[in-house]
């Protein structure tokens, strides 16, 4: 974490008056009544040449024009016309179609004014977003420069939409300001795939894009809206955070100043704002205090809003460093996440969406072991979502582990197996444990997803196995594979076994190595019940003084403890 400028710390920032904060707000709001008064036509970002329309699914095409107005809508030869609402929103729906290479042209007209957009085909559609390791570009990736040499023989089409702000370390000029409106914020256009775009994307989004469209044989379009730093809660409608009776806390005040939030969201959010906040210079802001990617519901209103009603076929997430700050920060996120999962399927109403997304990986920080498994937690309790396990790939101490391809392509596994029901892929995810079963002095636990059977990924005794008894202490212990899907766990130190978990570590050495027979890493775990884990993990603990607490704060995921005990 990069420390606040030093006058931060010495003195409280006298923040500008509501009046000046809100100017930022009226010129935008300005700006797009003149836009309607003057009839102009205009459609969103998601909208563009080379974009791809995802197949099977109806397709909805929207934008503004003057209130009141015809617009004409023409997709290849299929006609509608709409006529706008009060507001000059409109939108009209065209019948699902199928994957095709075959280029087509969309047209919009309306009030004299004209919009095609070319090179348009139809085939796979998917959302990527989440915080830096998402963001992370193929140039700075491994095998990175081969990749981008070779992009232009990809068939990919891609949405690169960049935030105008983001947090980064320093102070905001004035060109940062100006994008500080949700309605600016988040800008880009569909690219085919060259050396110019593909360098600069997503190489989790991109090495992703480029596993789908080798087995699919489709075209693959992927959207990229990725800031680094965001927290989940930024990602989340207000509304939606305010309706819970727990989550209301995240946005209760001034974001700035609310300890219920990351502590180097908010440090680094007044770093970015420090300046504009000095000088007078006016901030976009609401009630909850200045605008700014971190802030409460921002990402949702800038980056996830404006895709709405955009057919996809699913969303892929990347996110969760900003809120394993803590143990309580991690509890926290057994709500969180599945209401932003929750949220997102309900905005685009095209079911229960695929929501994969990828466990935080080996780090040396003391809360990332609880935070994984409350992902872990999250993936079983919440219906069609996948997790990639990653414990193999991170970095004692870089948050940016550079081995992106691997990431995507555990991350593809599951959209081939489980999205498009591909047999070759029957095997996409690493063992989970579904059973415990306690005989004397051993834990027996079983597990699915084996394929031709457990292994140890070098051939060594599995390692990083701990057993508890009545006390809850943990003690490291024996784990061997018995068959194909069961692993004995014990103990000389506990008689009375009560829990097992396995890579409860920050950053486990030597690695993990208990994998199926395809080689995919079984996630961490613990067999606690969620009360006994969450108890146990928010115990006081010298080493967690002076961080961020919550009170009287310990939200389930569910009633379900977990695997079914015997």
């Amino acid at each position: 974490m990069l420390l606040v400028h030093s006058s931060l710390k010495k003195k409280k920032i006298e923040r500008p008056n509501d009046g000046a904060r809100a100017v930022g707000a009226q010129k935008q709001g300005a700006k797009d009544v003149v836009r309607l008064m003057n009839h102009e036509l205009v459609l969103p970002d998601v909208f563009g040449d080379h974009m791809v329309m995802q197949a099977g699914f109806e397709l909805p095409i929207w934008g503004r024009a003057a209130p009141g107005s015809q617009v004409e809508i023409l997709l290849g030869q299929e006609k509608k016309t709409v006529t706008t609402r009060g507001n000059g929103d409109w939108e009209a729906r065209f019948a699902p179609r199928d994957a095709s290479f075959e280029p087509t042209v969309l047209t919009v007209r309306s009030g004299g004014k004209s919009i095609e957009f070319r090179d348009v085909v139809v085939g796979e559609v998917w959302v990527c977003a989440g915080q830096s390791n998402m963001e992370w570009s193929v140039a700075d990736s491994n095998g990175g420069v081969g990749e981008i040499d070779a992009s232009q023989a990809q068939n990919l089409r891609l949405l690169n939409l960049v935030g105008g702000a983001r947090g980064f370390s320093g102070s905001y000029g004035v060109q940062h300001l100006d994008r500080l409106e949700p309605s600016r914020y988040s800008q880009g256009a569909w690219e085919q795939a060259s050396p110019n775009s593909v360098g600069r994307f997503s190489a989790v989004a991109w090495f992703f894009a480029v596993e789908l469209q080798k087995r699919l044989n489709v075209p693959v379009g992927v959207i990229c809206q990725a800031v680094g730093g965001t927290p989940t809660e930024a990602w989340v409608p207000l509304d939606a955070l305010t309706s819970d009776p727990i989550l209301r806390g995240l946005v209760s005040a001034n974001w700035l100043d609310n300890t219920r939030l990351s502590q180097f969201c908010r440090e680094r959010g007044e770093q970015n704002l420090v300046t504009a906040m000095q000088s007078g210079e006016p901030i976009p802001r609401d009630d909850l205090g200045p605008h700014h990617s971190f802030k409460p519901g921002f990402m949702w209103q800038a980056g996830v809003e404006p895709l709405v009603p955009y057919a996809i076929r699913g969303f892929v997430w990347y996110q969760g460093e900003s809120n394993a700050e803590t143990p309580e920060r991690a509890i926290e996120q057994s709500l969180l996440f599945p209401l932003l999962i929750k949220q997102w399927r309900d905005a685009w109403n095209q079911g229960e969406l695929p929501f994969l997304f990828v466990q935080l990986p080996a780090l040396n920080r003391p809360d990332w072991p609880l935070f994984r498994e409350v992902q872990r937690r999250v993936q079983k309790k919440v219906p069609n979502v996948g997790m990639a396990v990653t414990m193999d790939l991170g970095h004692r101490s870089n948050v940016h582990p550079t081995e992106k391809r691997s990431v995507a392509r555990r991350l593809a596994g599951l959209a081939l197996g489980s999205t498009y029901s591909m047999n070759e892929e029957a095997l996409y995810a690493g063992p989970v444990v579904t059973s415990v079963k306690i005989e004397g002095r051993s834990v027996i636990l079983d597990f699915a997803n084996v394929g031709q059977g457990l292994e140890a990924s070098d051939a060594q005794e599995l390692r990083h196995f701990e057993i508890s008894g009545p006390d809850g202490t943990f003690f490291s212990a024996l784990a061997i594979i018995v068959g194909r899907q069961l692993v004995k766990v014990e103990s000389d130190k506990v008689m009375k076994p009560q829990a097992v978990r396995y890579g409860w570590e920050p950053f486990p050495e030597p690695e993990l190595n208990l994998t199926n027979s395809k080689g995919i890493p079984a996630s961490p775990f613990s067999t606690l019940s969620d009360q006994e884990l969450y108890e146990v993990e928010t115990k006081p603990n010298p080493a967690n003084m002076g961080r961020n607490k919550m009170t009287n704060v310990l939200p389930l995921i569910s009633k379900d403890n977990g695997p079914e005990l015997e």
